[in-house]
């Protein structure tokens, strides 16, 4: 196990693993099969990432989005470990050179698409490849009981027909019992290590609000105003509504970029980077914005309208607060969006595939409108019960975001974010403090500029280079030399090496 810690601090930078990332680490490291549920920000990638570099043959890493297995790499090649994709991004010469790695032994990871793998061609070059095992991501979306059934996912049971030596590890945030029974049927698992992580997260408040006609417009002026620092994503029902939003508020001034899927796939890739970069705090989307998104500094979700399920409200809501500090997760939701929820149930071909879409229309209607806890309804619908009643981190059990209330009178010459509302004790006490220095500040507006640039002429979003937290960790640590900036969480050997002297001459400039 020291080993393990050994190359964790090494390419990743950290001395301890997260809850349960070292037990699921060891049994894909003993040939079982796993299956996990994690959520969002809990650190699912290093559970498959860690045992690939350990076994020294290609782990093989199903993932839904082009965009996402591209970003993942890119990370992975960041931090030493040889990582690659095949996808259609990638010309002949290119694919060619990411096989010859593979067939070699001497790819770590490959990352490939569902639809791609499935393949007749693809599944015998794969008999060629030195496999290590199978890692699938976004695995409820091989459930025709999960809220984001994707057919290509059913198929993915031909792994074990055609590989049955090779272990399949498979990952989600977001499965409730019979999506998790599913999923073990669909792959064939055979006796896996479950992990099954909480689903309450202490450090999020959720807030529902019932908005009146013509009133959320007014509301979200105010929770712009009032989230002035970290990112915030809005989710909009329709394209339309995602245009009209961005072109009202980007006409007020504020730094904010449009995403959906209609758009042109150049345009949209440049949007999320302007988003995650923190050059455009503001991303207003619809569902195809947010799968595998690693913003950890995002402080409010705020959905527009009625999302189709409670898993889907949990997904999004969950891409806030991955740093681990207090950020908002809101609702807001008018009468009229039941008749849109209702008219896309009905407009549903397949009798069995309508039933399901009713059950999570009723379920999503008692979370919205019955006065129970948030937290414990999530919790409950997920199959995990808590032993509390409530939670004093949501609406129902006394949290009230001031910009909510009527008494709230936002003002566009207001620049200070006002004082926070008190959040759950159970928050606060893993929370760390958000006050800086000014010497802190200017060199972390430094390192964020510093950060940017570099991205920018790499064509990788940010994070790829460094995390937000470690950005903080920097600007609290200080580190003096390349000993004192191993120290420091989230910098590896590889990145000390690629950056060490830069950022340490940012840190001198700033003492």
């Amino acid at each position: 196990m020291s080993d393990l810690r050994a190359l964790l601090k090494k390419h990743w930078g950290y001395s301890e693993f997260r809850t349960r990332q070292e037990a699921i680490v060891e049994a894909i490291l003993g040939g079982r099969d796993v299956a996990v549920v994690m959520p969002t920000g809990g650190g699912k990638s290093l559970c498959y990432q860690l045992p690939a570099v350990v076994l020294q043959r290609t782990a093989v890493v199903v993932s839904p989005l082009i965009a996402l297995m591209q970003d993942q790499a890119a990370s992975m090649r960041e931090i030493g470990v040889n990582a690659a994709f095949l996808n259609s991004t990638l010309d002949y010469e290119g694919a060619r050179e990411v096989r010859r790695q593979a067939e070699s032994g001497a790819l770590q990871l490959l990352y490939v698409s569902p639809e791609r793998i499935v393949q007749e061609n693809m599944l015998a070059w794969l008999k060629q490849v030195p496999l290590a095992f199978f890692a699938i991501d976004e695995a409820h979306c091989i459930s025709e009981w999960g809220h984001e059934f994707r057919p290509e996912y059913r198929q993915l049971g031909i792994l074990r027909e055609r590989f049955p030596g090779v272990p399949i590890a498979a990952f989600t945030a977001s499965a409730t019992r019979i999506v998790r029974h599913d999923i073990l049927a669909q792959l064939g698992l055979r006796d896996p290590a479950l992990s099954v992580s909480s689903f309450y997260r202490p450090n999020l408040r959720y807030v529902v609000h019932e908005c009146a006609p013509r009133q959320q417009d007014s509301m979200l002026d105010a929770a712009l105003e009032w989230y002035q620092e970290g990112n915030v994503i809005l989710y909009a029902p329709t394209t339309k509504a995602v245009e009209s939003i961005a072109q009202r508020l980007g006409g007020q001034g504020v730094p904010i970029v449009p995403y959906h899927g209609k758009m042109d796939a150049a345009l949209r890739q440049r949007n999320q980077e302007l988003w995650m970069s923190g050059e455009k705090r503001v991303l207003v989307g619809t569902l195809a914005f947010g799968l595998g998104i690693n913003q950890p500094a995002t402080r409010a979700v705020i959905h527009l309208a009625l999302p189709k399920s409670i898993e889907q409200f949990y997904q999004e809501a969950g891409r806030a607060g991955r740093d681990g500090e207090p950020a908002d997760c809101v609702l807001l939701w008018q009468k009229r969006d039941i008749g849109l929820l209702t008219h896309f149930v009905q407009q549903l071909q397949d009798p069995a595939e309508r039933e399901r879409a009713w059950q999570r229309y009723h379920t999503l209607r008692r979370f919205v409108e019955q006065p129970r806890c948030r937290h414990r309804q999530i919790c409950l619908h997920f199959g995990e019960t808590p032993r509390w009643e409530t939670c004093g981190a949501c609406d129902v059990c006394g949290v009230a975001l001031e910009w909510t209330t009527r008494k709230y009178t936002p003002s566009p010459r207001t620049k200070a974010k006002p004082t926070p509302a008190p959040i759950a004790k159970a928050a606060a006490a893993a929370v760390t403090s958000s006050l800086r220095t000014s010497g802190q500040d200017a060199l972390r507006e430094k390192l964020r500029a510093w950060r940017r640039d570099l991205a920018k002429q790499q064509a990788v979003p940010a994070y790829v280079i460094l995390h937000d937290a470690t950005l903080d960790a920097l600007c609290r640590q200080m580190p003096r030399d390349l000993g004192e900036l191993l120290e420091v969480p989230g910098i590896g050997e590889r990145k000390a090496e690629r950056f060490g002297t830069r950022i340490l001459e940012l840190i001198a400039g700033v003492n």
